[in-house]
């Protein structure tokens, strides 16, 4: 639980927060519809912003999952060095996290 909880805790969490940013989802597809576009504007700058923090905690995630795993972290049989692998370049897509945070 010392390693695993804080990624259970982050993902509902994560969960939560995307429930919201939904909701101010659908508010900007009503507002955009009658030509407004503020919300649109504060919707990109928070999922930019989650983006970042997301992708590097997902990372984080998959890898301290994988090391703590001991050799089957490591073994192709868990599936985990693929799922490290297909991953590892989601935090990177976009240029450095650093910038986007």
């Amino acid at each position: 639980m010392h390693k695993f909880g804080p990624l259970l805790a982050d993902s509902y969490v994560m969960m939560v927060v995307g429930c919201e940013i939904h909701k101010y989802r659908e508010i900007m597809n009503t507002e955009v519809k009658a030509g407004k576009f503020k919300t649109l504007d504060l919707l990109h700058h928070f999922t930019s912003g989650l983006k970042a923090l997301y992708s590097t905690m997902a990372y984080d995630g998959i890898e301290l999952v994988r090391v703590n795993c001991g050799g089957a972290g490591f073994s192709a049989w868990s599936f985990l060095p693929q799922i490290y692998y297909d991953y590892s370049p989601v935090p990177v897509y976009e240029g450095d996290n650093t910038v986007m945070s």
